[in-house]
């Protein structure tokens, strides 16, 4: 029998070893682990540019996962044996249904293959019960309330308002139901307006109940019959078959431990935070573990597995690059100068396969959203196929931006289309009368002062804003007839302005398949000729422009096309053969890390 001489490891320190070495292995994530998911708020779009999160990044403080990152996480640990099951809290606020549909599908995803439970002090609104009953049980705390009371729009309307105040607003629009413009024009709905938003909610509603009852083994009429008597208290909503257990936070982690095959914890007996308890982990320390040190390398000339470029397109459309938020709060803008640079990267890129231009977007200007569909229109030309994948909202510009994609992905409710003009000004004359302010001008052409504030436009300028506005919206239906393969004139009545839910645009030819940013990513690699189910890098364009200031590019031409054209043939091919060493070398670590971006 060996004996452990002094000095030398004994059986406690070899078995604490082996521990160590195969909790290394695992990457920081153990075996029969619950995952934790907190869903007070919607991941966000993207992680921020701004000086916050630079200071952040600094002092080694995570940012929030993205909503790209939180989907990802999601299915990788749906099929990660280390992972037994998923709690989240799910008590959303406020939200965007497009958003809420693509987390909805991934978590029932992983519901389809492990136990998973959400739980919430109340469910404050429609969106966040949808998002819950994705589950496969949900619970509620006692004083709790289920808020599936269904969906509704409010406008507002300021033209009595201004009158009232001395202000004029003088607006041009293309389009009977390109409605941005009501808000100072209108004292109340419009027919065509109203028209609008009541098929826009109709649609949002018909959605969620059709999966809320789909989910919750009940019928879309019991579902709607339930939201015209919500918010549900705790025995109204157990009745109605929406709720499953009525707990608190210590019962419902008593559960999952339980529906995992935890001995000893359940609703009602041992601690679920106790050291018998199974091990669990934040989804985003999840997210974080199993990255190896060394990342697949990537030379131009030399291509190697399959990438997508996923460029991200998030805020107002504006002309010029986008600026960093200074601020955490607000929407961002995205310049079209960065979009459209991020687009020539990736076409001149020999080792990205496809792009996938991922929108979030109200839209914004003209010129800016014709700056990108032209960087798409050349992507496509050069034989990268390009596809759209619009998030909660792409309308008007943001519609325009990916018209001319090779396929159109949306949630079912994005809000789309608007393809539409608006333009005008406010006119404060009069409030400067009363005010008692004085004003002036002096001008060297008739119409140096056309967009002044002090005056209405004079009936030449009227016209030739006229003609501006019919020749925008002229070139929007004739280039989403173009892009979409239709007529202009069936192109003209879906358009004029008005807005539509992702699944409302799928069945008028706007948009192709309904799903989110994986569903475009496997319909990118389909377009490149690669197996949809083989593993891909997903690397995300475009630098932040706090990324361009600390290293300023030499100029306009993309890195990749002047990379390749610097390297000589014979230091390329030597380059080439010693990647190759290495990367052999690494053959088990390339395969974790390419696992975690597949889609």
């Amino acid at each position: 029998m060996l004996a452990f001489l002094p000095g030398l490891p004994g059986p406690d320190d070899v078995r604490a070893l082996a521990k160590k070495v195969d909790t290394a292995r695992h990457n920081g994530v153990p075996d029969g682990c619950i995952i934790e998911l907190d869903l007070q708020s919607v991941p966000p779009e993207t992680g921020g540019t701004g000086p916050v999160a630079m200071v952040s990044n600094i002092v080694g403080q995570r940012r929030p996962l993205t909503l790209r990152e939180t989907v990802a996480a999601l299915h990788r640990a749906a099929e990660d044996d280390r992972v037994a099951g998923l709690i989240a809290r799910v008590q959303l606020s406020a939200a965007p249904p497009g958003p809420i549909q693509e987390l909805r599908a991934a978590i029932a995803a992983f519901t389809a293959a492990k136990p998973s439970l959400a739980w919430a002090e109340t469910y404050p609104g429609t969106l966040s019960y949808y998002l819950a009953s994705a589950f496969g049980e949900v619970w509620m705390q006692p004083s709790g309330t289920v808020g599936l009371i269904g969906f509704a729009t409010n406008p507002m309307f300021l033209r009595d308002a201004l009158d009232k105040a001395g202000v004029e607003a003088q607006f041009i629009t293309r389009g009977d139901y390109k409605s941005a413009a009501s808000l100072f024009t209108e004292d109340g709905y419009t027919a065509a307006h109203r028209e609008a938003d009541t098929r826009i909610v109709q649609s949002l509603a018909e959605q969620v109940w059709r999966e809320v009852a789909e989910s919750r083994g009940t019928t879309v009429d019991a579902v709607d019959a339930l939201a015209d008597r919500a918010p549900l208290l705790r025995d109204d909503a157990v009745a109605g078959k929406l709720i499953d257990r009525i707990g608190f936070r210590d019962e419902a982690y008593g559960r999952i431990a339980e529906l995992v095959g935890a001995e000893g914890i359940s609703p009602s007996t041992g601690d679920p935070d106790g050291e018998d308890a199974p091990p669990r982990l934040y989804l985003a320390k999840y997210a974080r573990s199993g990255k190896p040190e060394l990342p697949a390398m990537n030379i131009p000339g030399r291509r190697g597995p399959a990438t997508v470029a996923v460029i991200t397109l998030a805020g107002q459309i504006v002309s010029g690059r986008t600026t960093p938020q200074v601020l955490p709060v607000g929407r961002p803008s995205a310049g079209a100068d960065t979009i459209a640079a991020a687009l020539r990267e990736a076409a001149a890129d020999d080792d990205i396969s496809a792009i996938v231009l991922r929108v979030d977007s109200p839209g914004g200007s003209v010129t800016g959203s014709e700056t990108i569909w032209r960087e798409v229109v050349r992507a496509r030309a050069a034989g990268k196929p390009v596809v759209a994948s619009m998030g909660a909202v792409a309308a008007s510009g943001g519609y325009y931006v990916s018209m001319a994609a090779d396929a159109i992905v949306a949630n079912g409710g994005t809000i789309t289309g608007s393809i539409g003009v608006v333009t005008g000004k406010l006119i404060a004359r009069h409030l400067k009368d009363r005010l008692g302010v004085a004003y002036g001008g002096v001008r060297t052409n008739e119409n140096a002062d056309a967009w002044s504030i002090n005056a209405p436009f004079t009936a030449e300028q009227q016209a030739r804003v006229e003609a501006e506005v019919d020749l925008f919206y002229t070139d929007f239906v004739e280039r989403v007839a173009d892009g979409r393969g239709m007529t202009t004139d069936a192109v003209h009545d879906i358009a004029q302005g008005r807005v539509w839910t992702g699944a409302d645009a799928l069945e008028r030819g706007l948009v192709d398949e309904l799903g989110g940013l994986r569903a475009a990513v496997c319909r990118a690699k389909v377009l490149a000729g690669v197996d949809p189910d083989a593993k891909a890098r997903v690397v995300a364009y475009p630098g932040s422009s706090l990324r361009d200031m600390l290293r300023p590019k030499p100029s306009s031409v993309p890195a990749a096309a002047a990379l390749s054209a610097a390297v000589p043939a014979m230091l390329m091919t030597a380059v080439t053969e010693a990647v190759d060493q290495v990367q052999r070398q690494f053959t088990g670590a390339n395969a974790i890390w390419l696992g975690q971006h597949r889609f």
